[in-house]
Order: C-alpha cells, then sequence, then structure tokens
C-alpha cells in the first residue's frame, strides 16, 4: 500500500515552509507583512496597492530572497511601525539594508531602506516595487508628477501596454475608490518608472526603480552608503472600513447560458531535451487525448532531427497533429536556415501540419522593436517559412510569453493564426502570486486577439513553470524543490495546486474562445506522466509504479471536450473559487476550482433541475488520482445536491448535471 504523502506535499508539492505572513494596522489602513514586503495595502477594506517592497534583482533578473533578521513590530495609537535588516548573499554579491516602515496614522506610510554592498554587487534591479492592482485601477486617470516638477495628466492603460505607459515618475497619484485617491512619492538617486505587468501575467501595473533605458545589470560598489524612500499619503473619503462579505461566506457560482464559444483543442509540449523519453508512460498519455503537439526545431541543434523523429513517432503514435516552432538564427540567409528546418523535419520523416518560425533575438528580452535590432523583419522570414514549407499553416508570435509577442508581433496579414505562451513564476513565485496571476488572462486573450485582427488565435504550451527564460541565460535549476522565480520543475505542478491552477486557467480564457491550447508536456519538468528526473519530486520518487500528476486527469477532461459549447459561470469571487461550464451528453459538465488553501462553501445557482453527479480531486483522494489513473477516472462520483458544494483546499470538483 503507496504511503500517504504529507499535507504540504499534497497541496504544494514541497515540504518548503512559505514565508510567515502577519497582519498589520493603522485605523482604516491595513497591510500583510510577508519577508519584509507589504502586501494587499487597503484603505477602508479597498485594495490601494497590490505590494510594496524593496526588491534586489541579479544580473540574469533572478529575485533573491532575503535573510530577515531583527525583525521588530510595534502597532499602538492608531498606527504602526516595522524595522528589520536585510541580507542578500549570491553569486552577485553580498548586499544588506535596514529597512524602517512607520505608519503614523492611516493616511500615511513611510518606507525606508538604507542598504551598503559589502562587496561589489552586480544587478539588473534594486530599489523599491511598487504594484498597482488592475480591477478598478485599468482605464481609469491619473496624474504623475515627473523629476522636474512638471505634472501630466494621464491613464493606466485598458489594453496591455507594450511598453512602459510613465516614465520619469517623482511621484504618482490615482483614485482608490470614490473620493478617495493615492499619492504615492519616490526619493532616490534615479527616476522611477512604470509597466504594465499583466505583460507576464502578474496582476498588477508595477512603478519600480530604476529606468531600463540605464545600463543594466549594473555594479553597486562595495561600501557605497545607498537610501530610498517611499511615501504613501491617502485623501479625502472617510475612515469607515468597508463591511465583509454577508451571509455565510460561501462563494455563489451562477451558471448562465451560451457564450458562443466552443471549448479548444488541448496540446501538450516537446521539447528536445526529452526526446530520449517520450515513449515514457506512452498508454498514459494516449488515454489523455492531447490533439495536438508543439515540437521544437533550431537548425543549430546537432540533435534536431533525432528530436523530431521522437516527436513524429509520438504524434503517430496519439494521432495527433505536429506544430512545429522553428528558431531562425538569422545568422546567414533566413531562406537558407528556414529551407535547412525543412530538410531536419524531412530527414525526421515529419510532416508539421503548422510551423511558428521566431528570430532568435525575439526569443530574448528587449525594448527595442525589430527594425532597431537590425534582424530580417517578419514579411522576410515568413515568407521563407512559406516558401520552405509550401501548404502548410503558419502561426505568428512567440514561443515565449505574451511581453515579447506585445513588443514586436507581425501584421494579421502574414499569418495564419497568432500563439505565445505564459508562465505563472516570472516575477513573483509565492502561491498567491501564483494564483493571482490567473486574473490576467482575459486582460493578454483580449490584446492578443486585438493583435490578431480576427485570425485564431493558440496558446504555446503554457503552466506554473517557465519552459524558456528570455530574461536570463536559462531557467532556474531547482535543485531543493522550492518556491523560486524562473523554476522550470515547479513542485505545486505536482500537486493540488496545480491541478486547482489548471483548471482556473481554462475556466478563464475557454469563455473568450480560442482555437488551441496546449499544457505542459508529456513528462518531465511540466509533464502529465510522472518520471524520474535529475530533480528531486518527493514521495514522487518513491512511487514503485506508474504515476500521474494531479492536473493530468483535468488536462484529459478538457481534452475530451473538444468543441463543446462553453456555458457562461460567474463567480462571486473569482480570487478563490472559479468555474467552467461546457454542454455534453445533452447536459451539462461543471467544473469548480478552489483557488485557496482553505475550505470553501460554494453555492450555484442558474441550474436548470434534474440529476446531478459529483466527483471531487483533493487531499482526500490524491493518491489514488495519481497511482491509479484510469481506476480514479472511472469513479464519476456520487449524486448529490449540485446547489451547495464543499470544497477542501485547492480542490476540484466535477459535477455532471442532468444526462
Amino acid at each position: 500500500m503507496t504511503t500517504a504523502p504529507s499535507e504540504a506535499l499534497t497541496l504544494y508539492g514541497t515540504e518548503q515552509e512559505a514565508p510567515e505572513a502577519r497582519a498589520i494596522t493603522a485605523g482604516a489602513l491595513t497591510a500583510t507583512l510577508e519577508a519584509g514586503k507589504l502586501r494587499w495595502i487597503r484603505y477602508g477594506g479597498v485594495e490601494a496597492l497590490r505590494g510594496l517592497a524593496f526588491v534586489v534583482r541579479g544580473g540574469g533578473w533572478e529575485t533573491y530572497a532575503p535573510q530577515i533578521a531583527n525583525l521588530e513590530i510595534e502597532e499602538e495609537g492608531g498606527g504602526f511601525r516595522v524595522g528589520y535588516d536585510g541580507r542578500i548573499e549570491s553569486g552577485d554579491g553580498v548586499l544588506t539594508y535596514r529597512a524602517e516602515i512607520v505608519a503614523e496614522n492611516e493616511r500615511s506610510l513611510v518606507f525606508t531602506v538604507e542598504f551598503t554592498p559589502e562587496t561589489e554587487f552586480r544587478t539588473s534591479r534594486t530599489g523599491f516595487v511598487v504594484l498597482h492592482p488592475v480591477e478598478g485601477v485599468a482605464g481609469e486617470t491619473c496624474t504623475i508628477t515627473h523629476s522636474d516638477g512638471a505634472v501630466e495628466e494621464t491613464a493606466f492603460p485598458g489594453l496591455i501596454s507594450p511598453f512602459q505607459p510613465f516614465y520619469d515618475i517623482a511621484a504618482m497619484r490615482h483614485r482608490v475608490s470614490p473620493g478617495v485617491w493615492l499619492t504615492c512619492r519616490f526619493e532616490g538617486a534615479d527616476p522611477w518608472e512604470t509597466e504594465d505587468q499583466r505583460n507576464w501575467t502578474d496582476a498588477s501595473y508595477k512603478t519600480y526603480y530604476r529606468p531600463l533605458a540605464l545600463p543594466f545589470p549594473y555594479p553597486l560598489a562595495a561600501g557605497e552608503r545607498l537610501r530610498q524612500v517611499a511615501t504613501l499619503s491617502i485623501e479625502g473619503g472617510s475612515a469607515a472600513v468597508a463591511a465583509g462579505p454577508g451571509g455565510d461566506g460561501a462563494v455563489e457560482i451562477a451558471l448562465g447560458g451560451a457564450t458562443g464559444t466552443q471549448m479548444p483543442e488541448i496540446g501538450l509540449g516537446v521539447a528536445n531535451l526529452e526526446r530520449d523519453h517520450l515513449d515514457h508512460g506512452l498508454d498514459l498519455i494516449k488515454a489523455l487525448g492531447p490533439g495536438h503537439i508543439v515540437c521544437e526545431c533550431d537548425p543549430r541543434d546537432p540533435h534536431a532531427a533525432d528530436a523530431l523523429a521522437a516527436g513524429r513517432g509520438l504524434a503517430e503514435a496519439l494521432d495527433a497533429e505536429v506544430v512545429l516552432e522553428i528558431t531562425v538564427p538569422c545568422e546567414r540567409p533566413v531562406a537558407d536556415e528556414l529551407a535547412q528546418a525543412a530538410e531536419i523535419a524531412g530527414r525526421a520523416g515529419l510532416k508539421p501540419d503548422a510551423i511558428v518560425p521566431e528570430q532568435a533575438r525575439l526569443l530574448k528580452f528587449t525594448l527595442e522593436k525589430i527594425a532597431a535590432l537590425g534582424i530580417p523583419d517578419f514579411d522576410e522570414v515568413y515568407g521563407a517559412a512559406r516558401a520552405a514549407f509550401p501548404g502548410v499553416r503558419l502561426g505568428g508570435g512567440v514561443f515565449t510569453n505574451f511581453t515579447e509577442l506585445n513588443r514586436n508581433c507581425a501584421t494579421p496579414d502574414l499569418f495564419d493564426f497568432l500563439t505565445h505562451a505564459t508562465s505563472a513564476v516570472v516575477h513573483e513565485p509565492d502561491d498567491l502570486s501564483v494564483i493571482e496571476t490567473l486574473q490576467t488572462l482575459p486582460d493578454i486573450v483580449a490584446s492578443a486577439k486585438a493583435l490578431a485582427g480576427g485570425k485564431p488565435y493558440r496558446i504555446a504550451p503554457s503552466a506554473i513553470g517557465m519552459r524558456f527564460n528570455p530574461y536570463g541565460p536559462d531557467v532556474h535549476q531547482n535543485g531543493d524543490n522550492g518556491r523560486y522565480s524562473f523554476n522550470r520543475q515547479d513542485p505545486r505542478h505536482r500537486a493540488l495546486l496545480g491541478a486547482a491552477f489548471t483548471l482556473g486557467y481554462a475556466a478563464r480564457v475557454a469563455p473568450l474562445g480560442l482555437e488551441a491550447l496546449a499544457v505542459g508536456q508529456p513528462s518531465g519538468a511540466l509533464g502529465m506522466v510522472y518520471r524520474r528526473t535529475e530533480h528531486p519530486q518527493p514521495w514522487f520518487d518513491d512511487l514503485d509504479g506508474p504515476a500521474v500528476m494531479p492536473l493530468y486527469h483535468i488536462v484529459a477532461a478538457l481534452a475530451a471536450a473538444k468543441g463543446a459549447a462553453v456555458r457562461a459561470v460567474t463567480s462571486g469571487d473569482p480570487t478563490q473559487v472559479l468555474g467552467l461550464a461546457y454542454e455534453n451528453g445533452g447536459g451539462t459538465l461543471l467544473w469548480l476550482a478552489n483557488l485557496t488553501p482553505a475550505p470553501r462553501t460554494v453555492t450555484v445557482s442558474g441550474l436548470s433541475g434534474g440529476t446531478a453527479t459529483i466527483g471531487r480531486l483533493d487531499s482526500s483522494n490524491f493518491v489514488d488520482a495519481v497511482t491509479d489513473p484510469a481506476g480514479f477516472a472511472a469513479s464519476l462520483g456520487q449524486p448529490g445536491d449540485p446547489g451547495r458544494v464543499e470544497l477542501a483546499p485547492f480542490a476540484v470538483s466535477r459535477i455532471q448535471i442532468g444526462a
């Protein structure tokens, strides 16, 4: 009998402890202190800022977690004071700092940091970062005070801005709620600027130090004493705290009518590094039923033909189509490079159903438009691709995040469909930040569709973990099974959080109309099926027989639903529970995902009566779901009341309504 994993492994895939969070209060001003940063700063119960933190990022944009010492917290007289010492020890150097956070009353907060590198410290960003929420802020007006004192009236972007919407910031003022305004003021050697973090799926706009027009990475000299200050001021409104949710605290889910969209085709990514493992768990992958696989081809890779031959074999075994992502080095005539890619595919016996060519330079972070990069433009590259692969659908877009697509995208007349991927660990890797990335997906879909100009839209292989790293030399090598930015093998992928995240992802994008959605890979770091790897996978590594990740069952159900009519689902609190519904077999299949680490009660309205069968995926049947996937899939649940459902932490519920 298989020993059950610990609760931490079941929920998160790791026993690494998350940072302790503590609520602090100054009258109507509240915040959460976590790992030295302030999160969810609210006034009168309304979110004013998503975060305020002193952030240290390495030369490759790694976000370093400080060692916190001498933490002091005082709450009295309607205010609070926090003080602590921070220390960063890394391959980029050693840096220490002293932080003071003072709220003398509910309308003022001052965050001061004095920092000194003990050695020369190589950084791409060291300074304050302010996160502005998106909901209630997108499209709203704000006032920018520039470093020379000039004042500019402007607005937060609606569609996602590819470049910084605001530059040269000394202060920023925007509305929090009717009659309540927040002003953020900054002191430092250089001005601040703002980027639209929705590009990376973060649910925020970010005002940060220092301007990206300045060189990065840059050195901080050993022994140099530096100081930065961020001041928050609130004006207007009253100190009355908004009332919390009424009733019994249940989250209301309303099932609506047809959206006019259909469930997308589900696909899997096939990394070249996985070429020797594509037959692993093949029967389980067949049962999963992906409609397409996404293969990679870089003409410079000496193993490219072998990898494509393995991909062809997998596609044939799955009866799946192949989308071929082609890296175009742009080191010689692109017509020759794409002809070489076609020759490699031919040598592998692979006839792709679609191709996505991308210039190699665009796989890496840039603030430049393609014309300034000195590389062949889209007309030349896409024209050469069509010549090398005649009659094959051509996808425009990128293999990486929406960011790179948003900054450099071809005109719709050049491609047949548009595509990009996402990752949930580009910036903050904590559990709640990962879940919060789901909030931004509708904005990404809307912005991508605006770029697509009516052409079909597909999401390339996406997961919590990062498939490619455009911002540094490689993804993070997660040797200790932790929560880190840039992780490819993220522990939550193997846990209930990963299953809830995957369903939440589909719930966010499926009603918006997309042709295809690819999620993860067959096995390995982003896998559906467990396989031993060089990275630790606690509990899984001790299993004797075949095993799948919990999200396997979500992906299999989504794949089986291709083409089904999607119904509208509205959540009373989409930060806690999301729902997805579609027609099947004359009835409706409703899925619910608890996005929190606490139990949640859900009430469902809009039901048409009839019988309901309710199944679940939670900690009570985690072991069966992982070790007996066929048996678990065959057990559809028990008769129950679909109007009121209890969800365990990070649980998923499957509710079949009618027949």
